[in-house]
Parts: structure tokens; sequence; C-alpha cells
């Protein structure tokens, strides 16, 4: 508001300033009609001034009397327009002398004389008219003088105008780009990590009252919004996922305790029959087994934990193997066999561990809901194209993904499953967490052999942001 009025105020100057040179140049070019009105009346009115001394021809006396009186009127009509280019003294003088025109050529018509027996008095009269014709003159001169001068005057105001609007056309040009085209272009730049998952905040710009700044202020307030309710969602998936695993796991700590229980059971009933080595094998196996059921808990805890995104040096194969004996009886009840293949590993990356996780169970829940006859699920680990990158492939040979709907895979809440199957929102999650580590997540596939969901992320020394 203040460069648009300051830009306001700048033109207001420029057409007043033009406003009254132009007011300025009228006034004169009328006064100067207004001159040239008066000296056409004296010489009209010293014309038949001449002729009347010739000719004593009372016609021209009556002209001469008419232009006498218009000369009388203008004077005394513009007396104000008059004083000010002339004077005072000039004015009163011009008055004077029209008056003792006036006079004497009264005297002089009503003189019987004849046209030689009136020099003298005519002589007054030709002076009379010469002071007024040589008055008019001056007038007329000085005026034509000031108008002149002021034209060469505004011969420069149309390029003084012209630098004037130019150096407006700049300030504006500089306040517009420094006060809004620039920082628009940071919010854009430091807003497109918020779009490819990294919820940074965005630095706070200009004073606290400038409009800018209240943007910046609402848009981190959004930013903060949308971090809060992307780990919300990631761990409203892991609880699903869980769910998705319940019966599984169930099986799987219920092995150990049936064993356990079996073990105790034959302690119980035979311990006075066995010796000690025997006794102590049994303690041993079922040590073995509760420690297999801690572990199997440990790892459903360490999964389902709400943690704080941390990036740390992180090894890819053991996320991988901690993941899938995650879903280990849900793949002997599915019918599916896992196979992980690392080629030229290890390899080691700066990520948020907890994160890949989740992204690797999503990936493996999909491919095992897909291959509802049993399959084979496929981890590859490999070296990138780019060498700073390294490229995780989880394959299945279900019934693959129809070309039609392959690019909306990774929308919020798209999903192909049965009604209560599936909410949409596992790869959509797990396309923001890989964004979100530096990375990118590709698919690709072959209807009814093959899906590929392609992982390419930065190894380590590589630098990154922070998430």
């Amino acid at each position: 508001m203040m460069a648009f009025l300051a830009c306001f105020v700048v033109m207001a100057a420029i057409i007043a300033v033009n406003y009254a040179y132009f007011r300025r140049l009228s006034d004169s070019m009328q006064f100067f009609e207004l001159a040239e009105e008066l000296n056409s009346n004296i010489l009209e009115m010293r014309r038949y001034e001449k002729n009347y001394f010739l000719y004593r021809q009372e016609f021209s006396f009556e002209e001469n009397l008419t232009f006498t009186n218009r000369l009388a009127l203008t004077l005394t009509g513009e007396k104000e327009s008059f004083i000010k280019p002339m004077g005072v003294e000039n004015y009163e003088r011009m008055v004077n002398y029209v008056q003792d025109y006036a006079g004497f050529m009264g005297r002089l018509h009503q003189e019987a004389c004849k046209t030689q027996d009136c020099a003298e008095l005519q002589g007054r009269i030709r002076g009379i008219g010469q002071n007024l014709n040589l008055l008019a003159d001056q007038l007329v001169a000085t005026e034509r003088r000031s108008i002149d001068r002021f034209l060469r005057r505004m011969i420069p105001l149309p390029m003084i105008n012209l630098f004037a609007l130019l150096f407006l056309l700049g300030f504006v040009i500089f306040f517009i780009g420094e006060k809004v085209v620039r920082p628009l272009a940071r919010i854009t730049r430091e807003s497109e990590a918020v779009a490819s998952g990294a919820f940074q905040r965005i630095t706070p710009y200009g004073d606290e009252k400038n409009e800018i700044h209240a943007l910046v202020a609402a848009i981190n307030r959004m930013v903060a919004e949308l971090e809060k309710r992307q780990e919300q969602l990631i761990q409203s998936r892991k609880i699903a996922s869980i769910g998705t695993l319940t019966a599984g796991i169930a099986h799987e700590i219920n092995n150990p305790i049936n064993n356990i229980s079996l073990i105790l059971e034959s302690l119980v009933e035979d311990s006075e029959r066995m010796d000690n080595e025997e006794r102590q094998k049994l303690y041993q196996e079922a040590m073995d087994q509760a420690d297999r059921t801690s572990e199997i808990v440990k790892n459903l805890l360490e999964f389902s934990r709400v943690t704080q995104p941390r990036i740390e040096m992180v090894n890819l194969e053991e996320i991988i193997d901690r993941t899938s004996r995650l879903i280990k009886n849900e793949l002997k009840l599915n019918k599916i066999q896992f196979v992980k293949e690392s080629k030229n590993g290890p390899f080691d990356a700066y990520l948020d561990k907890g994160g890949l996780q989740q992204v690797f169970l999503n990936l493996f829940l999909n491919s095992m809901q897909a291959m509802e006859e049993g399959g084979v699920l496929q981890v590859v680990i490999s070296p990138s194209e780019n060498p700073a990158e390294v490229r995780i492939d989880v394959k299945d040979n279900g019934p693959g993904i129809p070309a039609a709907i392959i690019d909306r895979v990774f929308d919020p809440f798209f999903t192909t499953k049965k009604e209560g199957v599936g909410t949409g929102l596992g790869l959509s999650v797990s396309y923001n967490i890989v964004k979100k580590n530096g990375g990118r997540i590709e698919v690709r596939s072959e209807p009814n052999r093959e899906t590929c969901f392609s992982i390419y992320l930065p190894l380590a020394g590589k630098v990154f942001a922070e998430i």
C-alpha cells in the first residue's frame, strides 16, 4: 500500500506540474490575444483618425470614436489582466492617454477650423496616438517574449516526465521484486520440499507486520499440521499392519509356548527318572523357546512403537531381514516363498530405519494379498546405475496391476482391494517415507506374470537434510 501510495503521489505531482505549466501557458496565450486585440483597436482608431484629418468625414470620426470606446472598455474591463504584465504606472498612463485622446478628438470635431488651421491640435492627437501605439507594441512584444521563454521552459518537460516515469517504473519493479516476487519465489522453492515429503519450515521473511511474513507463518503452521497428520497416518498404518499380522504372530508365539509347556510337563512327570544332563538339556530348551518368544514380542513392539523419524547409519539387508521375520508365519500360512538376494553388498546408508521398515512391510503385505493362491516374494538388493544409490526390488508373481491404473497406485485412498481389506494408504505412505529419505519409488507390472516395486535410496557418504 505504501509503494502504490508513493507511486500515486509522484504521478499526482507530475500531473500537477504539467497542469500548472499548461494553465500558465493558456493564461499567457489568452492575454496575448487580448493584447493583440488592444493593438488592433489602436491601429484601427489611428487609421480613421488619419482619414478624418484629411477629409473631415463624419463617418471617419464616428468609426474613430467607436474604436476609442472599445479601447477604453477593454482597458477598464480587463484591468487586472493588464496591470499584472504592464504595472500600475504604465496602465494608468495608457488609460490617461485614451482619455486625453478622446477629449482632443472631441474638441477637433467641434472646431470649425479648416484642416490647415488645426495643426496644433492634430499634432497633439498624433502624439498621444503614437504613445498608445508604442505602449501597445511594447505590451505585445513583452508578452510574446514571455510566451517564448515559457515555451522554452516547457520543451524539456516531456523528457523530465519520461525520466520521472522511468524512475517510478524502476522503483515499482524493484519494490515488487524485492518485497513480493523474491519472497514468493523463495517460499515456492522451500515449499517444494514439503511436496516431496520433507516437512521443513520456511524461514520467516521481513517485518512481522508484513503480509509475506504472515503468509510464511500460516504455511509453517500448515506444514506442522501436515507433519503431525503424516506421523499419525504412518502410525495408523503400523497398527493396521499389526492387525493383518495378528493371526500369524499369535501362531508363532503359540508354538514356543506349547514347547515350553511340554518341557515343563516332562520335567514334572519324569524328573525323578531323568539324570542331571537330561534335565539341563530340557531347561536349556525351555530357555531357548522363551528367548524365541521374547524376540518375537520385541520385534513387534519395536515396530509398533511411536518414534520420531531419526536419520542413522543402517544396514538395508538387516532391515529387510527384521521385516521378513514379522511376516514369517503369514508367509507359511499363505504358502508364499520368501527369497532375498543381495548383489555386491553390504549396503549401508544414512536413513530412517523405522520408516523404511514400514515401507518394506507395506510392500510385503501388498504382495502377499495379491498372491491369494501362493507364490514367490522376492527381494533383490543391488547397486543402481547411479553410484550414489542402491536399488531394492520387491517382486511378486501375482496377477499384476492393470496398465490403466498403474499411474494411480501411489494416490491416497486409491485401492483395488475388496471392501474392508485395504484403505488405499499403504503405498501413499510408503511413497512419502521414501521421498523423505531422499529416494524415489517406481513400479512396473506385467499382467499375470510379475509386479515389481523398485526403491532407490542414497548410499552412505552423500549429504542429506534431516527429516
